[in-house]
């Protein structure tokens, strides 16, 4: 089954039985945590900075068969065996719950009904944000005295 991705503009509908992905909404659940990339030597490298993040995606199930998949979808998701096609996928969704799916056809160009089932799901994941970062493995400090106003020495 063809899955393609919602809301892009001159692309036409598939043909057939099909799945929308529209991206809802992210939550952030924690700070940011940052790692780094160092070069061997003093230079320029990278700091990655990871935040936890709840995001929420609507699926539509399109064609004859939407009713049989969302269901599908759905009772699998909320399974071990849903959770862990994710784990070896690279474990960078991790499923927390869906929605039950429901009936939304839809009214097509041709004004015929369309066979339409929709449910959300809700799942945690970790984007990483790059960026450049320069590291250095010596550091020259060079104090100044200077006199305050009212003639004591600030260092």
């Amino acid at each position: 089954m063809k899955i393609v991705r919602s809301q892009q503009n001159a692309v036409s509908m598939p043909v057939g039985d099909f799945i929308t992905m529209t991206s809802l909404h992210s939550t952030g659940l924690s700070t940011g945590v940052v790692t780094y990339t160092a070069p061997v030597a003093a230079g320029p490298g990278t700091q990655q900075i990871t935040r936890t993040t709840q995001w929420r995606c609507q699926l539509d199930f399109y064609g004859q068969t939407a009713a049989r998949h969302a269901l599908t979808f759905a009772t699998l998701i909320r399974s071990e065996l849903g959770t862990d096609v994710f784990r070896r996928a690279g474990n960078v969704i991790c499923p927390l719950y869906c929605s039950e799916p429901h009936q939304t056809t839809m009214i097509n160009g041709e004004q015929q009904y369309e066979p339409r089932w929709t449910l959300d799901i809700v799942a945690q994941i970790h984007p990483v944000v790059s960026a450049p970062l320069a590291f250095f493995d010596s550091v020259t400090l060079k104090t100044t005295i200077t006199e305050s106003l009212d003639g004591h020495s600030n260092q």
